[in-house]
């Protein structure tokens, strides 16, 4: 489905592409994942109960929150994320730099669908793949990110 306006037709699940830049600088594409979770907002809801309104009550705004997001992806040779957090594992302070993470929608030709834009992201966690060896699966490792903000574009 199209209109004079642009594609309409929804986006797939092609592939995704993770990029870290520290302190304002460039761009580095250190990872392609098979999975992402986490891009969740909630707010805290306030209730007040006003006397003598038994049938409901007000619900108020609190503040919002992101979630982390948790990334799953193919181990490969690039060690990028690991030295990431392990800047954060060893308390190396002069190290923890504020950096963005973007991710990057791409459809099969490459070409970017989607930004989200993460400030102040830093990895909260990060797990190793699992060693089995009458499995023939790829060997998958993920990584949790914490961040302030959010914009999609």
């Amino acid at each position: 489905m199209s209109d004079a306006t642009g594609d309409l037709d929804p986006f797939g699940a092609y592939y995704f592409a993770l990029t870290l830049a520290e302190n304002g600088g460039a761009d580095v594409e250190v990872a392609h994942f098979i999975e992402c979770s986490g891009i969740k907002s909630s707010a805290t809801v306030f209730e007040i109960e006003e006397g003598g309104l038994n049938g409901r009550t007000h619900k108020r705004p609190g503040q919002s929150k992101w979630e982390n997001l948790t990334l799953r992806y193919a181990t490969d040779a690039s060690t990028h994320i690991l030295k990431w957090r392990d800047s954060y594992i060893r308390d190396d302070f002069s190290q923890r730099l504020q950096w963005a993470a973007k991710i990057q929608m791409k459809n099969n030709a490459g070409e970017v669908l989607r930004t989200f834009n993460f400030s102040n992201a830093w990895p909260v966690s990060w797990e190793g793949p699992q060693f089995k060896s009458e499995s023939s699966s790829l060997s998958i490792e993920s990584v949790e990110v914490a961040f302030d903000d959010v914009t999609i574009s």
